[in-house]
């Protein structure tokens, strides 16, 4: 796993969930508004069932109940976990760290 990665080099966000459609899907609707808010543009972000994750995916923001499976499947990617599928203080710093164009580091 890396173990970070500068945020200009962050092109795509992989929202991970057990199933990859409710929970994560309103993560990731969170994390495209607080982006666009903060004038952060080209990254892509979207949701993905742990089982799913492409093991080329470079960086993985999931739940912490899913760090090790996610872990296991994508072995290179920068993992930043959160509690909170919503309001998440995990999330709010990661949009800053972003915006503020910060290093971001692993969880």
């Amino acid at each position: 796993m890396a173990k970070s990665v500068k945020a200009k080099e962050i092109e795509e966000i992989v929202v991970v969930c057990e199933a990859g459609i409710g929970s994560s899907l309103m993560t990731v609707n969170w994390i495209k508004k607080e982006l666009r808010k903060a004038k952060v543009e080209g990254i892509e972000v979207y949701h993905s069932a742990a089982s799913r994750v492409d093991p080329s995916a470079k960086f993985i923001v999931c739940h912490e109940a899913f760090v090790g499976s996610v872990k296991t499947r994508a072995k290179t990617a920068v993992i930043v976990t959160f509690k909170f599928f919503l309001n998440d203080p995990a999330l709010a710093k990661l949009v800053a760290d972003i915006a503020g164009g910060k290093t971001i580091s692993a969880s």
